[in-house]
Formats: C-alpha cells, sequence, structure tokens
C-alpha cells in the first residue's frame, strides 16, 4: 500500500506537465539557521557557527522528501558576512545537490537599527533516475532514461532590518527559473520562490524570552505557505515552542509541531523538531523528524549592536 501511494505521490509531483521538486530546502528550525533563507542573514550574529541538519519527511512513504545540510556563518571585518551551505535534497527518484555561498553587508540606519543586504551565489545539480520507477508501461518514452539538468548556475538577494529585538526580512533564493528534459516539453523546472519573514523578542523574566515569528513562503509552482513559531528561550541553556504551518491556497491548517533546542555545552548546540500533518497525509504518515548540530564560537569582529536575541 505504501509503494502504490509513493508511486501516486512521485506522478503527481514530477512527471505531470507542468510538475516540480521541492527545490528550496524547507525547514522548522529556519530561526536556528535563517541564512538558509535569505542571503542577508550571512555573519548577523556576533559570533560564528557550522553545523549540519537532517529533515525527514513524511516517514513511512516511499520517496518521502529527505534533505541533508551542512552550513558554515562567518562575522568578517568591515561589516561583512559570509555564508556557505551545501545541501543535498532527495524526494522520490530526484536527487538535488546545491553549493550555495552568502555574502552579506551590515549598514547601521540609526541608533538601534540596521539593514543588511546580502547576495547569493548557487551551483546546483539536478538527476531524475528515472529507470528504477516501477510503472506499467516499458516502451513510455518518459521513463526509459534518466535526466540531468547538468551544473546550473544560479543567484539570489535578500534584504533585512533589525535591532536587537525585531527583525523583518525579504528574501528571494533564487532568482533564475531552469527547465530540462525534451525542448517541447517541460519535464522539470526550477522555480522562483519569495520569503517574507519576520518577528519579535520579549522579555517574560529575567533568563526566560519569547520570539514569536513568521515565515510567508510563495513559488510559481507550489501553494503559499505561512509558518508560525513561538519560541521560549531559557537563559543559555534551552530553547522550546510550538509551530503552525497553514497551507494558504487549499487549507488553513497543513502541520503542527514542537521544536526544542539544548546547549550541551556553551559551544555546542542540539535542535530536533517533530512535525504532524493535519492534511490528508495523516492517513498515510503522522510524522516528520529534524536534527541538527551546531557549533558555536566567538568572532572577533564586532558590529558594535548586542548579539541580536532572536538570531538563536
Amino acid at each position: 500500500m505504501k509503494k502504490i501511494i509513493g508511486i501516486i505521490v512521485l506522478l503527481a509531483l514530477f512527471l505531470g506537465e507542468k510538475a516540480s521538486a521541492q527545490q528550496v530546502p524547507m525547514y522548522g528550525q529556519y530561526i536556528f539557521n535563517n541564512s538558509v533563507i535569505s542571503p542577508a542573514q550571512a555573519g548577523v550574529r556576533d559570533d560564528n557557527q557550522w553545523g549540519i541538519l537532517g529533515r525527514y519527511q513524511w516517514v513511512g512513504i516511499d520517496g518521502a522528501p529527505t534533505t541533508h545540510t551542512a552550513f558554515f556563518n562567518f562575522r568578517l571585518p568591515s561589516n561583512l558576512g559570509l555564508a556557505v551551505g551545501i545541501y543535498q535534497d532527495n524526494i522520490g527518484p530526484v536527487k538535488d545537490f546545491t553549493f550555495q555561498t552568502d555574502v552579506a553587508y551590515h549598514a547601521r540606519i540609526s541608533e538601534k537599527w540596521y539593514l543588511s543586504g546580502g547576495l547569493r551565489l548557487l551551483t546546483s545539480s539536478i538527476k531524475v533516475n528515472m529507470l528504477d520507477l516501477q510503472h506499467v508501461d516499458q516502451n513510455d518514452p518518459y521513463f526509459n532514461q534518466n535526466l540531468s539538468s547538468g551544473l546550473h548556475f544560479n543567484v539570489g538577494a535578500g534584504l533585512l532590518a533589525f535591532s536587537e529585538k525585531t527583525f523583518f526580512g525579504v528574501s528571494l533564493p533564487k532568482a533564475q527559473r531552469k527547465g530540462f528534459g525534451e525542448r517541447n516539453r517541460e519535464v522539470n523546472v526550477v522555480s522562483r520562490h519569495l520569503f517574507v519573514y519576520g518577528g519579535h523578542t520579549f522579555d517574560l523574566l529575567d533568563n526566560l524570552v519569547v520570539t514569536p515569528s513568521t515565515l510567508f513562503k510563495t513559488s510559481e509552482r507550489a501553494p503559499s505557505q505561512l509558518d508560525l513559531n513561538a519560541i521560549f528561550g531559557y537563559s543559555r541553556l534551552f530553547d522550546f515552542g510550538p509551530m503552525v504551518r497553514s497551507n494558504l491556497t487549499e487549507s488553513w491548517l497543513d502541520a503542527v509541531g514542537f521544536l526544542v533546542g539544548i546547549y550541551i555545552t556553551p559551544n555546542w548546540y542540539f535542535g530536533y523538531m517533530y512535525e504532524y500533518p493535519v492534511n490528508d497525509l495523516n492517513l498515510v504518515t503522522k510524522q516528520t523528524h529534524e536534527v541538527s548540530l551546531r557549533y558555536i564560537w566567538g568572532s572577533s569582529t564586532q558590529i558594535r549592536i548586542r548579539s541580536p536575541r532572536y538570531f538563536l
């Protein structure tokens, strides 16, 4: 049964005339690694970090999305920032490998506010292993060969306005569209995405804060989504909080989840998130898991502002 459902999902996603893959990695823990959604986040923190993240979506469905990421985020002199990301995104027969580099400049625009502008350069390669798919018609020309986009270069950009406790950002992670396959038929297309996000940190007690945040995602070939988070942070010991994801095209409630993060040591941070689908997917799967591990260390280059609390 699961194999049949998986095949149906894959056919719907990839073999339709205008279908497209999950082309921008989707994370519930984006507040822990904001550079994944905007190049303007590069170097915004007062410390440096590197980390790894794995997302295992719709566990139990054959061909469900999995994403593995390694990322680096550094503060550079002269109010510059550098972020590097390596992403392996798999869904069904599609394997998407991306290497991206972000450079950002942070300008002070008032006593409390900064404006960061970032540019992104990406190199990616998408492969579709059609020969391993089970299908009825062995002579179907769309299944008798594997597909590859070859190396594809793309650019992105983002803006971020932030103070110590508040942030607003907008980004276009991939500015160009890319198709591959037969010239007279659009087999797969890399689409443009737009992200708009923001949040604010409130002091509750001496060592307890809460950061409600939202992330709006829209694409040419996918339903718009809205993520809502409320992350509670206790000192530099642990963070926790709920999340809600809405599919603005089909239904208001798409998934709910819970996030927790723990400082194993002052430098090592472990994050975990569980998501439960509230839509029809819960008939065949009831879980999505996301785990991350980060190493954080101090930077000798400061932006002359306290490290923004919302950048966990």
